[in-house]
């Protein structure tokens, strides 16, 4: 059973108005765009070849040093612009040296790459 009187009929503009809200949020839900925002990655590399790295027998890497090395894999695979971020010691000349020796399949583009390398040691038998 519906009220009526006086009530009943301003009860009526407010249902109205929500209808009419709720049908503008649907409207402008259906209107709305979605944006791609997926960036394309750069093309997969893959190494060939590599030197074996060596360090000097005089060269012993700290416990839990990381060392980063940077550097440009060329369009037909060879490296370049190999560059220490921890400065210019003998296992940072060891690995530019080894980075150096890299050789990647051909790629379209120039592709920046970084490596880094800590030196692990366990026991044998633990």
């Amino acid at each position: 059973m519906s009220p009526t009187g006086p009530l009943a009929s301003s009860r009526r503009p407010v249902r109205a108005a929500l209808a009419a809200c709720a049908f503008g949020i649907v409207l402008l839900a259906g209107c709305a765009t979605t944006t791609d925002i997926r960036t394309t990655a750069p093309p997969p590399t893959q190494l060939l070849s590599s030197a074996t790295l060596e360090l000097p027998r005089d060269c012993a890497p700290p416990r839990g040093a990381i060392y980063r090395t940077r550097f440009v894999v060329q369009p037909d695979g060879g490296v370049a612009q190999t560059a220490s971020e921890s400065g210019d010691g003998c296992v940072q000349q060891a690995l530019r040296e080894w980075v150096s020796s890299f050789r990647y399949t051909a790629v379209a583009d120039a592709v920046p790459m970084v490596i880094d390398w800590m030196e692990v040691t366990a026991s044998r038998g633990g």
